[in-house]
């Protein structure tokens, strides 16, 4: 993957000057025309993941339908269908609100969209199956969501595709560019991996939810928060950035970073019944620093 512009050295610089912020953005809204920009990178990881994620949802389809493997739910198929349609008005919406209104992509992306595009496929199994079954509607929709996301966010797809080029708008932070969607799918495969095998082997699957709605909504607060509100703000490093660890800069806020703490408070006792009392004090004591930290260092 190239390296970043190095006139850019800290990734959240751009955000330090508004009217350079949006004057860019109306430059370039759909991040297509920047010379710099090497999309080979993107083209060749659609490449590799592109068949893998059809290998597996078509893989699971046709174990089902032999009965290697419990059936899949057409109702949450249905469903996540509906919810992919709906996150694709939510992204117009939003992208205009980018683009009429100057408002900032981080905003809309973590508290319009993030939350309900992220959770979907670990969500939507817990409506329609339980037991077992949960894992296994979990990986197929989570194939599917990550085809959909090469269908309508790849840039050679988006080059032909007004609407969708329209609608990345939303999700395409400038910082980010052009590497938003090779991140987003990365972000999304590691957390796939981490998630998978405590659905797989926890009794009580519901609880595994907990870090998940924690990460996108106290995080999803956190980010436009700090840059709305930060007044205390403190640097850190990322655990990975430009294929170094605990490399780059970024500036985070005590106020953002509280948003996660709080989040991760609410969400352990919204779910406190799944816990015995030991349990509950030492999530309660544990979990809200863990996961603050863990969204400092996050890139």
């Amino acid at each position: 993957m190239p390296k970043p512009d190095q006139s850019s050295p800290r990734p959240m610089e751009i955000h330090e000057d508004l009217d350079k912020y949006f004057r860019v953005l109306h430059e370039d809204p759909y991040g297509l025309e920047n010379p710099d920009y090497d999309w080979k990178g993107e083209n060749w990881f659609v490449a590799v993941a592109g068949p893998v994620y059809l290998l597996i949802a078509a893989g699971m389809v046709l174990a089902s339908s032999e009965g290697l493997i419990p059936t899949l739910s057409f109702p949450a198929f249905i469903f996540f269908i509906a919810a992919a349609v709906f996150e694709l008005l939510g992204k117009i919406f939003c992208a205009h609100l980018v683009l009429r209104y100057n408002i900032r992509i981080n905003f809309v992306r973590k508290l319009g969209l993030r939350p309900w595009r992220k959770l979907q496929a670990f969500i939507i199994p817990f409506f329609f199956v339980t037991g077992d079954k949960i894992l296994i509607d979990t990986m197929f929709l989570f194939s599917l969501g990550q085809l959909k996301t090469i269908a309508t966010e790849w840039n050679v797809i988006r080059r032909q595709v007004p609407i969708f080029r329209f609608a990345f708008v939303s999700w395409d932070r400038l910082e980010d560019r052009p590497y938003s969607m090779r991140y987003d799918m990365i972000e999304d495969a590691l957390r796939f991996l981490i998630y998978i095998p405590f659905i797989a082997l926890v009794e009580n699957k519901i609880v595994t939810l907990i870090p998940q709605l924690v990460n996108e909504f106290g995080d999803g607060l956190a980010e436009p928060v700090g840059l709305r509100y930060g007044k205390h703000r403190y640097k850190t490093k990322a655990i990975w950035y430009d294929g170094k660890f605990w490399n780059g800069e970024y500036h985070r806020s005590i106020e953002g970073s509280a948003m996660v703490f709080l989040v991760t408070l609410a969400v352990i006792l919204w779910f406190s019944a799944a816990f015995t009392m030991p349990q509950l004090m030492l999530a309660l004591l544990l979990l809200p620093a863990i996961l603050t930290i863990a969204e400092a260092i996050s890139p």
